[in-house]
């Protein structure tokens, strides 16, 4: 991995894109506890960053799938008439807003760059500063499902377009990068609705530009059996955490 010497961080922890398959990363962050595992710095991307704000947080890994699951964020899933978005995340959006302490992505207990692609100018953009819940929201609007978000001047839709495992960015700034991808893909039958089409399309783009990111990092965790679950399954969350929990102690127990 190069030179390790005189680095910013000790452990950088990446945390990719992959919609409700995300619960799988509260997983991994419950082994991680067990083996006393804290990142220094965290990289998040859509569900990654949702899920890196709570823990960059503090909050507990099994008490954030309690929030993230409850009935309540179905709201996440309303339909609204189809001008700029099919769903829109008023209860996800409710839901980090009264369970984050924090209200800035700099007064987090741990450092997080959270990304989010600016559709005016077509670049990926990092924030690591500002707003929390309205960066994340940004950086987790799937195109066509979601509307985009706006931040100032311009429109924000999610990182994952451009970067969904983005262990390169942080990688000359840690001594250790440790990253999980919860972006598997499998063979898919239920391509039956605008949502779905849209769904499959992004979640085929974004693994495309993830599969030369492994190299990046000290130690991977991709959890086997996510490629079943929708980018939209809240249903699943308990059956998607344990998949994470389970694949990153037998991959911690390697090393």
């Amino acid at each position: 991995m190069g030179d390790t010497s005189k680095k910013k961080y000790q452990t950088g922890l990446v945390l990719s894109g992959g919609g409700t398959r995300g619960f799988a990363h509260l997983g991994a962050l419950k082994a991680f506890k067990e083996h006393d595992i804290k990142p220094d710095i965290i990289a998040g991307v859509s569900a990654g960053s949702i899920v890196g704000a709570l823990y960059a947080d503090g909050e507990d890994a099994e008490k954030a799938l309690k929030a993230l699951s409850t009935k309540r964020l179905l709201g996440f899933l309303e339909f609204i008439f189809p001008r700029r978005g099919l769903v829109k995340m008023t209860g996800l959006e409710k839901t980090l807003s009264s369970t984050l302490k924090a209200k800035k992505i700099e007064d987090l207990e741990i450092p997080l760059i959270i990304f989010a692609v600016n559709i005016n100018t077509a670049k990926l953009e990092k924030f690591d500063k500002g707003d929390l819940v309205k960066a994340v929201i940004a950086s987790s609007s799937i195109p066509v499902v979601f509307p985009p978000v706006k931040m100032g001047d311009h429109y924000y839709l999610d990182g994952g377009i451009i970067n969904n495992f983005p262990a390169d960015v942080i990688r000359d700034e840690c001594e250790k990068v440790i990253g999980i991808n919860v972006n598997p893909i499998g063979e898919f039958e239920n391509i039956n609705s605008l949502k779905s089409i849209a769904e499959r399309t992004f979640h085929i783009s974004m693994r495309n530009q993830e599969a030369s990111k492994e190299e990046f990092c000290d130690i991977y965790i991709e959890p086997e059996g996510l490629d079943k679950f929708g980018l939209l399954d809240i249903s699943k969350a308990n059956e998607i955490f344990e998949l994470g929990y389970k694949e990153t102690k037998k991959v911690l127990k390697k090393q």
